[in-house]
């Protein structure tokens, strides 16, 4: 199994304290074992070189994916044929909660957080060394009152009456000046924070906006401008990684189909997938997948019999927004 999951029994839990979240898989062969999330990225499928691997014929090889978003888990679909459910519900991507079910091919996860005490050895011992002091102290108790009355019965009245002569001691304060500027200071800070997560939160807005409609290319724009105001963002990193791995995706599609349509003599639709292509990729016209795309579907005009240059995408491109 991999480095990404520690595999346990349903109500086991992991040795050492601290704060953990995992998936209890509730049905099929897997069914009572608790899968705990160690790394940032867990893949689940069927596939050999996943970290949560599912004996589930309608799991995809890699189906699915949980990763972790600065204190967040994301579950997202990799573009299974069945897709995944969360609480009943398909979804392309979603934020875990506690108890949430997730859904891949047949297999049933809960999704919970686990919280590991502190009891260790150490503190066993300090336990049974204290119960034997107490025990001694007891032993000791009849002397020491005695021990006691004793001595308030000689030093009861002077103790009585230093004790009335001493202050408490001064605590010291701050000088007003001091105190008033830190308070002001927090509360600009606030209102700084506040600012730019509101900032980051428009920029977030429109750059799921245009992954959405396809537009690649500005999604990743924003991404990369809600990195440069808040450096190391783990959402604006997360949605650029996935931008980017979205765009891959679509161009190699766009290319398959490109070739696979002009070796059955399909010239016309082959060109139509090159023109996709170079609209994904008119932003950066010395890609070589773009000078690719160019270079295919000239050589597709003469084949047609057309006039180089007549194909209407190779201007559009470069006059979109």
């Amino acid at each position: 199994m991999s480095k990404n999951v520690l595999v346990l029994k349903h109500f086991e839990s992991p040795k050492e304290p601290g704060t953990y979240f995992r998936l209890v898989c509730l049905t099929g062969p897997n069914k009572g074992e608790s899968f705990i999330l160690s790394g940032s990225r867990v893949v689940i499928g069927r596939g050999d070189k996943v970290d949560i691997k599912l004996n589930d014929t309608k799991a995809s090889r890699e189906h699915a994916e949980i990763s972790r978003v600065g204190n967040e888990w994301i579950a997202t679909d990799l573009g299974s044929q069945n897709g995944i459910m969360i609480n009943e519900k398909k979804v392309q991507q979603m934020q875990l909660s506690e108890g949430d079910k997730l859904i891949v091919g047949q297999t049933v996860f809960k999704f919970a957080k686990v919280e590991v005490g502190a009891k260790t050895k150490i503190q066993k011992e300090e336990l049974r060394s204290q119960s034997q002091e107490n025990k001694s102290k007891k032993s000791m108790m009849p002397i020491l009152v005695l021990a006691l009355v004793l001595l308030w019965m000689i030093f009861g009245s002077e103790n009585e009456t230093t004790n009335q002569v001493k202050t408490k001691p001064d605590q010291g304060n701050l000088p007003q000046d001091i105190s008033t500027e830190l308070t002001q200071l927090k509360k600009r800070q606030a209102i700084e924070d506040k600012a730019l997560k509101e900032k980051l939160n428009v920029i977030y807005q429109r750059g799921l906006r245009e992954f959405r409609e396809g537009n690649y290319f500005r999604a990743i724009a924003e991404f990369n401008l809600a990195l440069i105001i808040s450096p190391g963002d783990s959402y604006a990193e997360f949605h650029l990684r996935k931008t980017k791995e979205k765009l891959d995706k679509a161009i190699e599609e766009l290319t398959i189909r490109a070739q696979r349509d002009e070796g059955a003599l399909k010239f016309q639709s082959s060109i139509v997938s090159y023109c996709s292509i170079i609209r994904l990729l008119y932003t950066v016209p010395d890609d070589s997948r773009y000078k690719n795309a160019e270079t295919m579907i000239k050589d597709l005009e003469i084949k047609m019999g057309l006039e180089p240059g007549e194909t209407n995408c190779l201007k559009k491109s470069r006059t979109d927004q």
